[in-house]
């Protein structure tokens, strides 16, 4: 139970993190030129649904009906790093 307890709070932290990311994106994404929005809403809304399906797996894990095995676990960090990959990727592309 410890394992799934720190796995929630671990998710949550990181879409927290997530969401204040992509809302500096919209920002940027809204500051930049015409020809170049698009790409960058595009890339926000990737994110976005990578977003969606990590805080489906953190309301799944937050019933309390999953056994947090090594598959769940891994499925989560996979999902983590996913989304951190194509953050960095979204940065750069409006940096």
């Amino acid at each position: 139970m410890d394992r799934e307890k720190d796995l929630v709070e671990s998710l949550s932290a990181q879409i927290v993190e997530w969401e204040a990311q992509m809302d500096r994106l919209k920002f940027e994404a809204d500051r930049a030129p015409d020809e170049r929005k698009g790409t960058y809403l595009q890339e926000l809304e990737k994110l976005q649904q990578k977003r969606k399906e990590a805080q489906a797996k953190l309301q799944h894990l937050g019933t309390g009906e999953s056994d947090v095995g090594k598959d769940l676990k891994e499925g989560a960090e996979d999902l983590a790093d996913d989304v951190k990959s194509d953050l960095r990727r979204a940065i750069l592309k409006v940096k």
